[in-house]
């Protein structure tokens, strides 16, 4: 498939192409070089952790009431602490 880089240095993936792979609008792309190729990678929403500076990073999207969790997850944590004398 032939497709035209345009003043900004953006690049169209044809529709079909899209589709047949499962790109869509949010997707995470990683795009490399080999040799005098660009090569773009889907990056798959089953790994949201990466490693960046020896630290692991959380990348997903978080769903539902994020503060609630937290909330919920600190109180938990403080209970264990409680009773476990750690």
């Amino acid at each position: 498939m032939l497709t035209t880089l345009d003043k900004f240095g953006r690049v169209i993936i044809p529709q079909k192409l899209r589709k047949r792979l499962g790109i869509h609008l949010g997707s995470n792309l990683n795009i490399s070089e080999e040799g005098n190729r660009i090569v773009l990678e889907l990056v798959l929403e089953d790994e949201p952790v990466v490693e960046k500076d020896g630290i692991l990073i959380y990348t997903g999207k978080l769903k539902g009431n994020i503060q609630s969790e937290i909330t919920k997850h600190r109180k938990n944590r403080i209970n264990h602490l409680l009773i476990s004398g750690e």
